[in-house]
């Protein structure tokens, strides 16, 4: 016996994931209404929401850390592009983010967008280290989702997103009408993250569709909450690659609601609930914050299409859901419904957790059960990065050691790169110069071709023609002239005057006539072989005029090809055809590939040296003294000018000789000898070779003996004292 549902269908999997959905649908769900809702709920509810805006809104180290990703992605990417710009949309900007919302981007190109942009992009992406990137080319604007390696910041970059950046713009004047809009909409979007039924990459609601939810339901209420910002009779009409938007939108300070409405928080997340779990407005509305309520699905043209998700849930085969079945109008694009990301499985569980959240709040749960997460692994939080955590326990020597080998390192990795990119270079110059003598010597090339392919058919016609001949020469036996010689001898033999006393007998005429016809045929046969012979010679001397031809030809690659060799003398032992030219393609592309890997880890390397760097900058600069600046009250001791009883150097740490000397002797030092041993020339001051006592009072006595030798006069060299006259 069967266990699936007799009224939908569904399996007990089915029902154990969507049991309310289940009992909607069997009509076994006793919806409450909003009035049963408590006021201990509502309350609840409310304070749930505020202490939630504390703690799960971004801090000020996650702005500055969202900030420097931006900028770093905005070089990167306008360093590649530089027909782009990179720019911020979405909650990001609209002031609609939470802590675990990610940081939406456009890259908008000024002109036609390069080919393969998102290939490009990818690469990038994957040269910086970033995470999880997936590409998502066939999306109605193409994007490209990624998390930062570093601050496990999820982002996506759109391409040409134009018209995301004016909703961003229309949803941040929405924000700033009123206080609980903005509330509002963040307590959705937190709940609908929680209950997992926010990631249009899995077939659920976006979030920006449930912000356009949470601004239409404060536009229902009565009084509302939220105005209608794209009203009014004059438009803003604007072209957006080569379409025409009405960019409308009303200047916030202008509107005034009222009468003016006072329910809380709590009161407005219940009426969002009501509004789309009991009504469930989608069966024959739209859902429509340009008008400011529910537009009819006729008006719109969207019909309720098949299969819907109950049904489609079924199919064995994964099935499309029917266009329109959760239709959210875009407020610009009119022809765009949020609801076509949906999938079967995700738009059941949308109505799952309306229907869910519904019974919760009749049942008087709280607002840390309603928002409970579903996936509780998903939220867990990202623990702070030390980036010097490895590095507080080393000793200056110990780090000391790793800035040397990260040098090393460094150095080695940069020659094997130049090799790399001088081979690769050397690869793309054969191939350039193969195809560009391949182009030269094309006509010559295309000449040859004819000339090969009539050598065969013309060869194949003179070897039937020769056997031809042959063969008629065999059976006839005599050459045409002899024939026509013998025809006229026997046929004045028939034909002239007869003597009398030499009359040939009837059988001797007999013979004559049968061979004068004999002779007849032969010479029918032996004009074939005539025609025959005489193609053939025609032919013969076609054939050898393209065998010249061909010698010529071949002459003249050849002479191209000696240009070509005392160009590039290692192009000796190819031939030049294409085969060569794509094996040096082939060659070059797979030396990308490795470049693009050692660049990788230089890349790592030099992170690493800057990580060095900065932990000895760190580590050696002794924290400020604590104490007022110069011209505070109550300031410090007064500073004396340079020279006074109480004037003491500044820097009165060791020199750089005397820490030299300790490492050469191996003796131990601090982070900050080390700071000045880096300054001073590095370790390789410490091998170079210091003069002896011996050596010094040499270079003494010929700096005195070279300094008597001058006198007062520039560049002019004095006499010796025994020529000198008296």
């Amino acid at each position: 016996m069967s266990d699936e549902c007799k009224v939908t269908g569904f399996t007990p999997q089915q029902m154990a994931r969507w049991p309310h959905v289940h009992k909607h649908l069997t009509g076994t769900l006793e919806l409450p209404s909003i009035e049963s809702i408590s006021e201990e709920v509502i309350l609840n509810l409310g304070e749930g929401i505020e202490a939630m805006l504390k703690t799960e809104g971004p801090t000020p180290k996650q702005l500055k850390a969202r900030a420097g990703l931006f900028q770093h992605l905005k070089r990167t990417l306008e360093r590649r592009f530089k027909n782009a710009t990179l720019q911020q949309f979405g909650s990001s900007q609209s002031g609609l983010t939470l802590q675990a919302g990610d940081l939406d981007l456009c890259l908008q190109f000024k002109g036609d967008v390069p080919a393969k942009t998102l290939r490009q992009v990818n690469r990038l992406l994957k040269q910086h280290d970033m995470e999880d990137i997936v590409m998502l080319p066939r999306a109605k604007v193409p994007i490209i989702k990624f998390k930062d390696e570093r601050t496990k910041i999820p982002v996506d970059i759109s391409i040409n997103n134009t018209l995301a950046l004016h909703n961003t713009e229309l949803l941040k004047r929405y924000s700033t009408c009123d206080d609980r809009i903005r509330t509002l909409i963040l307590a959705v979007k937190h709940w609908a993250l929680r209950r997992d039924v926010c990631d249009a990459a899995s077939g659920t609601f976006s979030s920006y569709a449930w912000t356009l939810l949470a601004v239409q339901s404060m536009q229902r209420t009565n009084p509302p909450v939220a105005p209608i910002l794209q009203a009014g009779k004059e438009r803003t009409m604007v072209e957006v690659e080569g379409q025409t938007y009405d960019l409308t939108m009303g200047e916030v300070d202008t509107l005034v609601m009222d009468p003016k409405n006072n329910q809380s928080i709590g009161e407005l997340f219940v009426e969002f609930i009501f509004q789309y779990a009991a009504s469930w407005p989608f069966k024959d509305n739209v859902v429509s914050v340009r008008t400011g309520d529910l537009v009819t699905r006729k008006s719109k043209g969207w019909k309720y299409a098949t299969p819907r998700a109950e049904k489609a849930i079924l199919m064995e085969k994964k099935t499309r859901l029917g266009l329109h079945s959760l239709p959210i109008e875009d407020p610009f694009d009119l022809n765009h419904d949020l609801s076509r990301v949906l999938r079967p499985a995700g738009a059941l569980d949308v109505q799952e957790e309306l229907l869910k959240t519904c019974m919760a709040m009749a049942s008087g749960e709280r607002w840390e059960t309603i928002v409970d997460a579903k996936h509780p692994d998903r939220f867990v939080p990202v623990e702070e990065f030390d980036l010097f955590a490895d590095l507080r326990t080393q000793s200056a020597v110990e780090v000391a050691g790793l800035v040397k080998e990260n040098t090393t390192a460094i150095e080695a990795l940069d020659e094997r790169m130049t090799a790399l990119t001088e081979e690769r270079q050397h690869n793309i110059k054969m191939s350039r110069t193969l195809r560009g003598t391949i182009e030269e010597t094309s006509d010559l090339r295309n000449e040859l071709r004819t000339i090969v392919r009539t050598l065969r058919p013309r060869s194949e016609k003179m070897d039937e023609l020769q056997k031809q001949r042959d063969e008629i020469n065999k059976r006839v036996g005599l050459p045409l002239y002899r024939i026509n010689e013998l025809l006229s001898d026997v046929y004045l033999q028939l034909t002239g005057e007869i003597d009398l006393f030499q009359v040939p007998s009837l059988r001797r005429e007999e013979d004559q006539f049968a061979w004068f016809f004999e002779l007849q045929a032969m010479h029918e046969e032996a004009t074939k072989a005539q025609d025959a012979h005489q193609a053939f010679i025609a032919l013969l001397k076609e054939q050898k005029a393209a065998v010249r031809s061909l010698k010529e030809n071949e002459k003249e690659q050849q002479k191209h090809k000696t240009e070509l060799l005392e160009s590039e003398p290692m192009l000796k032992d190819l031939d030049l055809n294409f085969s060569d030219a794509m094996q040096f393609d082939k060659k070059a592309h797979k030396l990308m590939k490795v470049i693009d890997q050692r660049r990788q880890e230089l890349r790592r390397l030099r992170r690493e040296k800057g990580r060095l760097d900065a932990w000895v900058r760190i580590s050696s600069n002794p924290s400020p003294h604590k104490g007022n600046h110069r011209g505070q009250k109550g300031g410090g001791k007064k500073r004396t000018k340079s020279g006074s009883a109480d004037w003491k150097p500044r820097n009165n740490g060791p020199r750089p000789e005397e820490v030299q000397a300790r490492a050469a002797s191996g003796e131990t030092f601090s982070l900050s000898d080390l700071d000045i041993l880096l300054n001073s020339g590095g370790f390789n001051s410490v091998t170079q070779k210091k003069p002896t006592a011996k050596s010094s009072r040499r270079q003494e006595r010929k700096k005195k003996a070279n300094a008597r030798g001058l006198t007062a006069h520039r560049g002019e060299r004095s006499q010796s004292k025994k020529g000198q006259k008296d």
